[in-house]
């Protein structure tokens, strides 16, 4: 299912909305929360290319930083599902 059909505050949404955008992004997937973004062999350009995507969907403001210091995605969904909460 394409990221933009997935949309909400819940955490579930957060969750299924990054992972697809991860996935979608760079073709590695089905992909899991515990999985690492540098272990599926994420790069740097993908990566400000999830972040510009899970920004306009998600309406918030992550940047490519954010994914590269998280030790896998189920920390970056948590740190999108935070900035979803405080706006």
């Amino acid at each position: 299912m394409p990221a933009s059909h997935l949309s909400g505050n819940d955490p579930q949404h957060t969750d299924a909305l990054v992972l697809s955008i991860v996935d979608e992004v760079t073709g590695r997937g089905p992909l899991r929360p515990t999985d690492s973004f540098y272990d599926i062999g994420g790069t740097s350009l993908e990566a400000i290319r999830i972040c510009l995507r899970v920004g306009r969907e998600a309406g918030v403001e992550v940047g490519p930083e954010d994914l590269l210091g998280c030790d896998d995605l189920a920390a970056f969904i948590a740190l999108v599902s935070a900035a979803r909460t405080d706006r």
